[in-house]
């Protein structure tokens, strides 16, 4: 077990890993200290106790396994970050809605995230992919993880404009964006009838795969109504829908920057409405 606390970057680099099949999970939470085993669970998809300096991960032995490995690594990251105290148990919620606010359930999925889909091995793979679904199942069974993490993953580290929305039927989750996006454009409360994502959230028909969609049944932006944007959305078990934001044509995006701009120049100027 290492003697200090580390992160996932420095406990995959003193194991030797470095490709994607070698990540297994039980043998890097045996390094870490923590114990995995696999039973029936009812309630929860994973649990752990701790004593000084040894944990004991309880994993749903009914679910699938990416589930299996996305819970073992997000119960490490409990182990790793929340030592001290008494025990958790997460179930699928957890994994799916706990990707926004700032608490232990979202450390321990982001630690997850960092131990199995580590960026040294998942950039190479994902740069320049097409933000779909289609993608996003081919890097998760590479990397044999959940569609969640894996689609976070590719919006944040793919290096293309996109966004990843998840929709209740009663509310807007979480988003997360690229490094392009991010800041700069916002989801709606709600996804406007014209998305598939409405029509997810309201029935129960499958998603038609990748669509063209104006962009303003999505974005906050007085000129969303002048663009186009891909959406690739799906229904989750839990009545979840994922919605995938492409931005495949950039210009928009620097067409927005320059009316913001041009816009800012003119409120300085004491004029306040958009045209």
């Amino acid at each position: 077990m290492p003697s200090t606390i580390q992160t996932p970057e420095q406990i995959l680099a003193d194991l030797g890993i470095r490709e994607p099949e070698d990540l297994e999970i039980e043998a890097i939470a045996e390094y870490c200290g923590a114990t995995i085993r696999y039973k029936p669970l009812y309630g929860c998809e994973a649990r752990i106790i701790g004593y000084h300096d040894r944990a004991i991960i309880t994993i749903n032995s009914s679910s699938p396994r990416s589930r299996q490995r996305f819970s073992g690594g997000h119960e490490l990251g409990h182990w790793m970050r929340d030592r001290g105290q008494i025990a958790f148990k997460c179930d699928y919620q957890s994994y799916v809605r706990g990707w926004w606010a700032s608490n232990p359930e979202t450390c321990a999925n982001r630690f997850a995230s960092d131990v199995l889909l580590p960026l040294g091995m998942f950039q190479p793979r994902a740069r320049g992919l097409h933000v779909t679904f289609e993608t996003v199942r081919k890097l998760a069974d590479t990397f044999m993880t959940s569609l969640t993490s894996t689609a976070i993953r590719l919006v944040e580290h793919g290096g293309l404009p996109s966004m990843l929305v998840c929709n209740t039927p009663q509310k807007k989750e979480w988003f997360v964006a690229s490094p392009e996006v991010s800041g700069r454009l916002w989801p709606l409360a709600r996804p406007k009838q014209g998305s598939s994502a409405s029509s997810l959230l309201s029935t129960t028909r499958e998603a038609k795969g990748p669509i063209d969609v104006r962009c303003d049944n999505w974005i906050n932006h007085p000129r969303a109504d002048h663009y186009w944007i891909k959406e690739d959305s799906l229904s989750l078990r839990d009545g979840t829908v994922l919605s995938l934001l492409w931005w495949e044509d950039e210009q928009q995006l620097l067409d927005l920057d320059e009316y913001e701009e041009r816009m800012g120049s003119r409120r300085s100027d004491g004029r306040t409405d958009w045209e």
